[in-house]
């Protein structure tokens, strides 16, 4: 069985997520596979969630949550001073990372600075020095941001998800059942544990 990991640099859950589901795969001696999707683009062609935008009560009700599962995790978060920023760039530059197979350290480096340390995921330099920190070529990086054929493969990957029925991010795929979000790595993990190789 392998996994695929779908996720977009715009989630925090993806965030939290990201830091959980390369430990799970490697307990469970399963492939992973890092896909970088555009959510925008997901949420507008399937009228996906949009949970900032629902009630008030519903927001403020999120928020606690997100702040509960980062501290369960020991780890920061907190929106973006100018959230939302540009994902494109830095998802063309995860999808390139992963040719690397490099994909676990930079994602998780991408997301860190973006929810943690209030980088900018739109900047070329700060992808070049977040792909440093991560042993890849910072002007390799930059170039993969840019480019054109990575850009088509997010779309490609975008098209993939909604076909799988991915309807939001962070979501597992075992190729036969689908664990949307980071509170669900728990159910992936009995899963796999009934699931023996």
């Amino acid at each position: 069985m392998t996994l695929t990991f779908w996720f977009d640099v715009h989630s925090p859950w993806c965030y939290l997520a990201a830091h959980r589901i390369g430990d799970l795969a490697r307990k469970h001696k399963r492939e992973l596979l890092w896909r970088p999707l555009h959510l925008p683009t997901m949420a507008e062609q399937i009228n996906g969630r949009r949970p900032l935008e629902a009630n008030p009560a519903f927001v403020a009700w999120y928020q606690q949550d997100l702040q509960d599962w980062a501290a369960l995790q020991k780890l920061s978060v907190h929106y973006h001073s100018q959230y939302p920023l540009r994902n494109s760039r830095a998802l063309r530059a995860c999808l390139w990372a992963a040719e690397q197979n490099k994909a676990e350290s930079f994602v998780k480096r991408v997301l860190l600075g973006y929810w943690a340390e209030e980088g900018d995921i739109s900047s070329l330099d700060q992808l070049a020095s977040w792909a440093e920190d991560c042993g890849l070529d910072g002007n390799a990086a930059k170039a993969a941001a840019q480019s054109e054929t990575y850009k088509e493969l997010i779309a490609l990957n975008t098209q993939e998800a909604i076909a799988r029925g991915v309807f939001g991010v962070p979501t597992v795929d075992t190729g036969a059942k689908l664990y949307f979000g980071n509170d669900r790595l728990d159910l992936l993990d009995l899963h796999l544990t009934s699931q023996p190789i």
